[in-house]
């Protein structure tokens, strides 16, 4: 009986199957979409980490023999044993190996382990446990808390997908239970004929399940492939980015897929289950009467709609208080999504703005190569001149860095120094004090003899190689900005030496000549000053350091290239307005040629600024694209539900409308009440996230101490114009549609009383 009446009834009640059917694809979609696309992500990271710290699960290091090992293999839990050859000391016996061990349940590792180490005669300080792959695979180490940090990820995942479910019952419950009360009347009729409760409930999910079926197989299909497609965007794009990213191709473990069934079938269950449960428990005189249909309550008026749109308004505003339970989730994910897109568009704005001001816009005229030569002193390179030479090259500076100390007395300190406090308050991190005064770090720049000469000219100071040059001004610990910085005069500058000392063994010391005190550096993209306030740095000559770098030493590996281009007319301290800067493909040949110059024999890194302001936009629209796409999931839920509600509301407004037209009403003045339905609902996120974005933004910009006025040419209103927009769009269309299927019944079929 029920096979007959479920096909009957899914055949003249096409409208609310066909509802039915989409919200149970768009369940299994998404759900299967988040399972597999979270797997993979954490598939991705188990790879990484067996390709680049090795495939085990732990590793034994001692004397073992062929017996141990054999012990060891025999292991129930052991599913390869792979021997590799240690490196050990003359004095070690010669059998010690390294044993790398992989288990067939990695769960009981650390329970395993301490006994293989026992079968084979070594100690539990023998084991080395892999715990960066352990803890992907969700087991920690018992004596390490930090690694109860991997169940973080777990718990992420799992209120992901709980979430997930939860939003998407929220959503079908809605179409399921219209659908099911279109039948109210029928199944009032079968309970007045002795149909129990339980019958009409199992009948119900029946049905359900029978319209469900289909939809949810080919959303799980297209859950994959939508999946697989997500995966591989996501490496495209990031293989433009981040340069020698591991390739992993797309996987789907059957757990997974036994899992999104089995989400998809518990939504799908709970879904149908919670209409079917509240109708079955109705009398029949209330069923056959159809006491679900829930009317208008009277309440607060909607004055505001009122004033705005008239009566059409109020009315809206009537019906949506009365509809507020079943439209509650779509409000409140629209806002969500709504508030989390702008915010994220906000928060990128403001950091692309701070990126931009305080590292390739401050340093536009410092560098347009920077080539680093590893391993390589400064007095290694004689090719300073072959890069001068370089048809496109307007400066180029070779600089080597390194560390050194100082000692300050107070004797030496300025006036102004000392009036703001000095060194009160400074971290031992940095400032040692000492009988004799405080020792500060000393940074040394090792510039190559032309451009330190060409730096004494351009700061004042008479050219010459037999001394350095201090920067003399030190900042202000009491100024938080980082943005303006405020600094006062380091020292007098009425010494004639300095002395510089081994960083670690202050005994070793070089007394060189002071040349003279500038207030700014050389053209280099080096920072200075940001975390320790009190440094005092030294510009050297590459052949005065040549004779004290014995004694000073803390000399970096890497000696490093700045190259500006253009022609040869201007030096490094000309300034070149943005807008005739090079172009992308002027500075990839000069990388080339400029690694063509310095020769081979040198392992040596370039990059130039256009490409590197080019690959951080890209990072930056990558996250933003990905954090944009949630969000977009997000309104997709919200938008699901109120296509959900109108167009499952024939029958639950065709009476309200049939009486609205009998007192007067054209189709026209209905047609705006739907209008100012959708214009609230749509509208509603949009006026209670605005203020919430634009106080966000000004939080951020008063964290990086930004003026507000420079935020304004790049404020994301496109962006968030175009999601409002599209919120509005598909709310309109949600409710043009649900609003046409309304408009061609008969309505005056809807004012009969339906009752015995």
């Amino acid at each position: 009986m029920w096979k007959g009446f479920i096909r009957n009834h899914i055949r003249e009640n096409r409208g609310s199957s066909l509802s039915v059917r989409i919200a149970a694809f768009v369940a299994a979609f998404f759900l299967v979409l988040l399972c597999c696309t979270l797997y993979n992500v954490w598939h991705y990271d188990v790879v990484r980490c067996q390709t680049e710290n090795g495939n085990y699960h732990a590793r034994l290091t001692g004397a073992l023999d062929e017996e141990a090992l054999e012990r060891i293999q025999n292991y129930s839990n052991v599913e390869s044993v792979v021997v590799e050859d240690a490196v050990v000391d003359s004095e070690e016996p010669a059998e010690e190996k390294t044993v790398d061990i992989l288990l067939k349940d990695v769960s009981s590792a650390y329970e395993d382990l301490p006994r293989i180490a026992s079968l084979a005669g070594l100690r539990e300080e023998d084991i080395t446990y892999h715990e960066e792959l352990l803890n992907l695979y969700f087991v920690v180490n018992p004596d390490n808390p930090d690694s109860a940090d991997a169940y973080a990820v777990l718990v992420v995942f799992a209120a992901a997908g709980v979430l997930s479910c939860f939003s998407l019952i929220t959503i079908i419950r809605h179409a399921y239970a219209v659908y099911m009360n279109d039948k109210i009347h029928e199944l009032g009729i079968l309970a007045s004929v002795g149909a129990a409760p339980g019958q009409l409930r199992k009948g119900l999910l029946k049905e359900a399940f029978a319209l469900s079926a289909l939809p949810a197989v080919s959303g799980i299909l297209l859950g994959i492939l939508g999946s697989a497609g997500l995966i591989a965007w996501t490496d495209a794009f990031a293989d433009g980015v981040i340069e020698g990213r591991m390739e992993v191709p797309f996987s789907l473990h059957p757990a997974i897929l036994v899992l999104a069934f089995a989400g998809t079938f518990v939504t799908v269950f709970l879904s149908a289950w919670m209409p079917a449960r509240a109708l079955s428990r109705l009398t029949p005189l209330e069923a056959v009467r159809g006491a679900a249909e829930k009317g208008l309550k009277r309440g607060k008026n909607a004055r505001i709609l009122k004033l705005l749109f008239g009566v059409e308004g109020e009315l809206a505003g009537n019906a949506l208080r009365a509809q507020r339970k079943a439209l509650r989730m779509a409000t409140l994910s629209l806002t969500l999504s709504f508030l989390a897109f702008g915010f994220v568009q906000c928060l990128f704005a403001v950091m692309t703005l701070n990126t931009d001001l305080t590292y390739f816009d401050a340093f536009r005229n410092s560098w347009d190569v920077m080539a680093v030569v590893k391993n390589t002193d400064i007095g290694e390179l004689e090719s300073t001149e072959a890069l001068q030479s370089l048809p496109d090259v307007r400066d180029v500076m070779v600089y080597q860095k390194a560390s050194a100390k100082r000692r300050v007395t107070k004797e030496e300190l300025s006036h102004e120094f000392l009036e703001a406090g000095g060194f009160e308050g400074a971290s031992e991190r940095y400032v040692m004090e000492t009988e004799a005064g405080w020792l500060v770090n000393a940074p040394v720049y090792i510039l190559d003899d032309e451009s330190f000469l060409e730096y004494c000219g351009h700061t004042g100071i008479e050219p010459s190689l037999d001394g350095a040059v201090i920067l003399n001004q030190v900042r202000d610990d009491t100024d938080p900005n980082f943005r303006i910085r405020t600094f006062f005069p380091y020292l007098e500058e009425g010494q004639k030496t300095t002395v510089l000392r081994c960083s670690g063994n202050e005994s070793a010391a070089a007394e060189i000549p002071v040349l003279g005190y500038a207030e700014e550096l050389p053209v280099m993209q080096e920072e200075y000053q940001t975390l320790d306030y009190y440094e005092m740095i030294h510009v050297l000559p590459a052949s005065l350091w040549a004779g004290i770098e014995e004694q000073i030493g803390g000399t970096e590996e890497d000696t490093s290239i700045r190259v500006l281009a253009g022609d040869n007319a201007g030096n490094a301290y000309t300034v070149i307005p943005e807008e005739e800067g090079p172009t992308l493909e002027r500075l990839n040949r000069l990388e080339a040629e400029v690694v063509q110059a310095v020769g081979e024999g040198f392992e040596i890194e370039t990059e130039n600024r256009v490409e590197d302001k080019n690959a951080s936009d890209a990072a930056n629209d990558a996250i933003r694209a990905i954090l944009g796409g949630f969000c977009i999931l997000l309104a997709v839920i919200g938008v699901g539900n109120v296509f959900s509600n109108t167009l499952s509301f024939t029958w639950q407004r065709r009476r309200e409308a049939a009486r609205y037209l009998s007192v007067g009403m054209t189709p026209g003045q209905l047609w705006k009440m739907f209008c100012v339905e959708a214009l609230v609902l749509a509208g509603r996120p949009v006026l209670i996230s605005i203020p919430l974005l634009l106080a966000c933004s000004m939080l951020f910009m008063r964290a990086a101490y930004l003026d507000p006025a420079l935020l304004l040419p790049r404020a994301p209103v496109l962006p968030i114009l175009a999601f409002a927009l599209a919120i509005f769009g598909f709310v309109g269309l949600a409710y043009y549609l649900g609003g046409r299927r309304l408009m061609r019944m008969n309505l005056a079929e809807a004012l009969r009383d339906e009752t015995f």
